[in-house]
């Protein structure tokens, strides 16, 4: 859970298996700042203005209020003519700004943002949101090179199966599509890899990943995990199954939920590819012990519409299971969670934990 999906040299040193749409001179131009500053990459701590122009400073400001401050998932730094890396850490959101990109002896405040919760894109048709929007800014600098601006996707790309392609926000509010990322563009160079779609901007801005699925073979990943924690009535214990798209920072949301809490993951998160054939979600809790435990009355298994699991939701998604032991001295809890797409992939979690840990 700790690793970074995107690292230096995966920008540079793309798989053979990814398609590249990148000039060649925009990648010498990062290729550069690498080389030349490899220490100047802030981890996202917040820095004074330093010699920021008053203007400047005031557009950061009301850049940085128009998000909503509900959100915690940001980052901002300063930023001088080496340029660096501002990243939103366990989340898979960076933005890469290179060497020379910001005149000399200017220095920038840059901002990096998540606004999921609050995403105002309203996907249409078959459309549906495959990542977080992301926010960079303020919107009104403009570097001199372009960015790179990295966006955790959960689609298994298929070309054959997925239609992809990004959009903008505008100043209006409204969203405009910016590209396609099996197509090429004068304005905007991507490479997509399984993880992630790493994105050239020329401005700052907001920006989404949207998919149209070109087929019911098209996949959405999904990440299934497994939290635990006693209840009030101590005899009972529940268990919380999420699933959640294979972002980085869908699962951090649902980690520092469960943390609140008091919840424990009780096994390591798999993944589920769930495929666009109009069935169900089922969750199910298998193998309970007799005679040590009982699943609370209609609760054993429980389905999700498909809608609901494809087009994704503001909030995670997650079934709930109460289980009750039959006497305070059993102290072990061994099952298993079904997580299974009719007609489709299944994954077994299997629990064995101590409930009073």
């Amino acid at each position: 859970l700790d690793k970074e999906l995107m690292t230096e040299s995966s920008l540079f040193n793309p798989l053979a298996d990814i398609k590249v749409k990148v000039q060649s001179s925009f990648m010498v131009s990062l290729g550069e700042f690498q080389g030349k500053a490899p220490g100047s990459f802030p981890q996202g701590t917040p820095r004074p203005f330093g010699s920021m122009q008053g203007r400047s400073k005031a557009l950061f400001i009301q850049s940085l209020a128009s998000i909503s401050s509900s959100s915690q998932l940001r980052s901002t730094a300063l930023f001088g003519h080496l340029g660096g890396r501002l990243v939103i850490p366990n989340t898979g959101v960076s933005l890469l700004i290179p060497h020379g990109a910001i005149p000399e002896e200017s220095s920038w405040e840059i901002y990096l943002a998540i606004t999921q919760k609050e995403s105002s894109l309203e996907p249409e048709g078959p459309e549906v949101l495959l990542g977080p929007e992301v926010s960079c800014g303020p919107p009104e600098l403009a570097p001199s090179s372009p960015c790179a601006l990295s966006i955790p996707h959960c689609a298994h790309a298929d070309p054959q199966h997925w239609s992809i392609h990004l959009k903008r926000r505008t100043q209006q509010g409204k969203w405009e599509e910016v590209m396609s990322v099996e197509e090429e563009t004068t304005s905007c160079y991507c490479l997509l890899d399984p993880y992630a779609c790493h994105i050239l901007l020329n401005s700052f801005g907001t920006y989404a990943l949207i998919g149209e699925p070109l087929s019911d073979c098209a996949v959405r990943q999904l990440k299934v995990a497994v939290f635990g924690c006693l209840s009030c009535n101590s005899l009972d214990y529940n268990l919380r199954v999420y699933c959640v798209d294979n972002t980085p920072c869908a699962f951090q949301e649902v980690v520092s939920d469960e943390r609140l809490q008091g919840g424990q993951l009780l096994e390591e998160p798999k993944l589920l590819h769930f495929k666009g054939n109009t069935c169900s979600l089922q969750i199910s809790v298998l193998d309970v012990p007799p005679f040590l435990w009982r699943i609370k009355p209609f609760t054993a298994c429980q389905e999700v519409p498909f809608s609901r699991v494809w087009r994704g939701s503001p909030r995670p998604l997650l079934g709930a299971f109460s289980l009750e032991r039959f006497s305070p001295a059993t102290t072990q809890l061994c099952c298993t969670v079904s997580v299974r797409q009719l007609q489709g992939h299944e994954q077994l979690l299997h629990v064995q934990t101590s409930v009073l840990e």
